[in-house]
């Protein structure tokens, strides 16, 4: 199984993460992200399989944060860790990301208040 998939929807693209954000998994995901994020705009990161948030996976989150936002998108996390939540404060970007339990309540506030 590859550690990032995607499912793409008419309104957003859900990528599937299943294994730790490291440098090398960072590299495929800096990839999928901006890809997703051009075709769809909206993009739910399903992190429910991820433990850990290493310096090129938030570097990685943030680059396509920015790039969603100038298209007027979002990109949601859905199910993050207690790790990457902190990770995320301690980095004082815990407020940028929309984060979710999982990718239905992600996708709602997409099509809600957030789309």
């Amino acid at each position: 199984m590859a550690p990032v998939q995607v499912d793409d929807r008419p309104d957003a693209a859900v990528v599937h993460v299943r294994t730790d954000i490291d440098a090398g998994v960072a590299a495929v995901l800096r990839d999928t992200l901006t890809d997703a994020v051009d075709r769809r705009g909206h993009v739910v990161l399903d992190m429910a399989g991820v433990d850990t948030l290493a310096p090129d996976g938030l570097a990685t989150l943030v680059r396509a944060h920015r790039r969603a936002r100038q298209r007027g998108a979002w990109v949601c996390l859905s199910g993050p860790s207690r790790f990457v939540l902190t990770v995320l404060h301690t980095m004082k970007v815990d407020g940028v990301f929309p984060v979710f339990d999982d990718c239905a309540a992600a996708l709602d506030w997409l099509h809600g208040e957030g789309g």
